[in-house]
């Protein structure tokens, strides 16, 4: 599984324009508004958290696709790739409604490396 799987992943999935308006450019980063409250606990150490919006950042970095190799499955990467971008514990992204985990993918491809060609150049 690489960045292929995270473009088809909201590729088969179509998005109203409601939950696209859910989706804001504030200039470094993408806001994504969830259609519920995401609560979590981070650790054992900590109290918990709850979300109503995720902050993901324009600038992916190698750390954050790394987050891809120690994923299982193609949802699995692209919730951990959510995961890492949000700065949220990846077993956060396990209570996710899947279609906030979509729209943040889709809120991100155009920030993301794209995914090589196949056939001829």
């Amino acid at each position: 599984m690489s960045i292929e799987a995270i473009y088809s992943a909201s590729d088969d999935i179509d998005l109203t324009d409601e939950e696209l308006a859910r989706i804001e450019d504030t200039g470094d980063s993408i806001q994504v508004a969830l259609s519920e409250p995401l609560t979590f606990t981070a650790s054992k150490l900590d109290g918990e958290r709850t979300l109503e919006v995720l902050t993901l950042p324009k600038k992916v970095k190698g750390k954050h696709l790394k987050a891809l190799d120690k994923a299982e499955g193609e949802m699995g990467k692209s919730m951990a790739l959510v995961a890492k971008l949000a700065n949220i514990p990846p077993h956060a992204c396990d209570e996710m409604d899947g279609r906030d985990i979509v729209l943040c993918l889709e809120a991100m491809k155009p920030f993301l490396p794209r995914p090589p060609r196949t056939g001829r150049r």
